[in-house]
């Protein structure tokens, strides 16, 4: 990469300057932060809710394998414990399932 540099500079072409012409262009910049914010606004946009979705359902799996494994079951507001009574800090709900 340093050999491509000296090449230039070599050949009268100036990289450095020209590099540092780019660099400091507002107009230049201004247009480099116009499109930086376009296109990850229009790629977050599109990918955020695939991603939201996929982490949404790996919670729930590991959630359904969670009760499963302590045998839990969710009854609307309350859990039961397949292997005991219920567990609340409040009195247990009677629930027409069990």
């Amino acid at each position: 990469m340093i050999l491509m540099f000296t090449l230039l500079e070599a050949q009268g072409q100036g990289f450095l300057r020209e590099y540092w012409s780019i660099l400091t262009d507002p107009a230049h910049v201004s247009v480099e932060i116009t499109l930086t914010i376009l296109l990850d606004g229009l790629l977050l946009g599109l990918v955020w809710p695939l991603i939201r979705r996929y982490f949404h359902s790996v919670l729930e799996r590991q959630h359904a394998a969670l009760d499963e494994e302590h045998g839990i079951v969710h009854h609307g507001d309350h859990i039961h414990h397949e292997t005991g009574g219920d567990t609340h800090v409040h009195p247990p709900v009677q629930c027409e399932d069990v």
